[in-house]
């Protein structure tokens, strides 16, 4: 399963990369990923991608996606809302 996608935001024409946690080891993290993420697991035992922001930290579940912008900007969506909010232009690799 390929698991990064190029994304088209709509309506501009910025170009976006996204990557779908599945539960990969880190060694097959995109180094975007790797750089500001860390992997633990929840009280219940199941797999969090935890990413640090100023905000607060997101958390990231098994199957959702991390889309990074033009300005190194993190930000995760469902598949859904992956799909509603953007066109998928092609698979990154």
């Amino acid at each position: 399963m390929d698991t990064t996608l190029k994304l088209k935001p709509r309506p501009t024409n910025v170009a976006l990369v996204a990557w779908q946690f599945t539960g990969q080891p880190l060694h097959e993290w995109p180094s975007w990923v790797q750089s500001s993420c860390s992997l633990q697991r929840s009280e219940d035992g199941h797999l969090e991608l935890r990413h640090e922001r100023q905000s607060g930290t997101q958390i990231v579940y098994l199957q959702e996606w991390l889309v990074r912008d033009l300005d190194g900007g993190v930000c995760f969506y469902t598949d859904a809302e992956l799909r509603k909010a953007f066109d998928i232009a092609s698979r990154a690799w």
